[in-house]
């Protein structure tokens, strides 16, 4: 049944994904509509990122990572080797050489280690939520004692019910999140904004367009050795750049939104 949704999809027969010219999962390395590849200078230059994802696993279901930073390592040639780093160790860890650039949410975005730059990102990773649109939340207060739906490499699990009182499920990927979103399982589901937004473009998520506006701001921001070579400046500064984070975010989002697709409507072909 697999591949008479992906037949479906190429006839033309699901609009609004065909608009969005969304790629078949697992095919992001092959996909015309992909990222510019990396400049071949940057082969070997070491990123960090908060948390790297566990290798995909023979015979189990593509999922795409929510979090970009980990997309602009991963994706195109010269893509950098990723290292799970949290941001308490991202300062020594590039001071020691250990690292030549690190992405995440750092926690003083004013403040750059000796020896590095420190560059906000075009990408907001303030926590969005989205619901139906007949839902009678219009607040975040008004998560208490509701459902929310996170995935495991979200960035706020455990703030939404200490901070608002909401009940948290914790789902393995942002595509199952979203999954329990559309099947009434969770009230609502939180992820950064950015990514959140250019899900909405979509027209099968008309239906789950209310949204709440983030309650705080957060960006991302990148760390990068000020004593790296020319070319591996250039190779970092291009694989965060906002054109290509841009381009990130469309590819994911239509990754994300056929993985849901494929789980919700598939199993329903018997």
């Amino acid at each position: 049944m697999k591949d008479l949704a992906h037949s479906s999809l190429r006839s033309g027969l699901l609009a609004g994904l065909v608009a969005a010219t969304l790629a078949i999962p697992g095919a992001a390395a092959a996909a015309s509509t992909d990222p510019a590849p990396l400049p071949a200078a940057g082969d070997g230059w070491r990123l960090g990122v908060a948390e790297v994802p566990a290798p995909h696993a023979a015979g189990a279901k593509v999922r795409t990572t929510a979090r970009i930073e980990v997309l602009a390592g991963q994706l195109g040639q010269g893509g950098a080797p990723l290292q799970a780093v949290a941001a308490a160790q991202a300062a020594q860890q590039l001071a020691d050489g250990a690292l030549d650039a690190w992405v995440g949410v750092w926690p003083d975005e004013d403040a750059s280690p000796e020896g590095v730059r420190a560059t906000r990102l075009a990408w907001s990773a303030a926590p969005m939520a989205i619901m139906r649109t007949d839902t009678d939340i219009h607040a975040w207060s008004d998560l208490s004692g509701r459902t929310v739906c996170l995935s495991a490499d979200g960035r706020v699990s455990g703030e939404l019910s200490a901070r608002f009182g909401a009940i948290e499920q914790i789902y393995a990927s942002a595509a199952d999140a979203l999954l329990a979103l559309r099947v009434g399982q969770c009230d609502a589901a939180v992820q950064d904004e950015d990514f959140m937004k250019q899900l909405l473009t979509f027209p099968e998520w008309r239906k789950f367009s209310a949204q709440l506006a983030p309650y705080r701001t957060q960006a991302l921001t990148r760390l990068m050795r000020d004593d790296l070579s020319a070319p591996r400046k250039a190779a970092v500064r291009q694989a965060t750049s906002a054109e290509r984070v841009r381009e990130l975010a469309r590819q994911q989002a239509r990754d994300i939104a056929f993985e849901v697709y494929l789980d919700q409507t598939v199993p329903d072909c018997h």
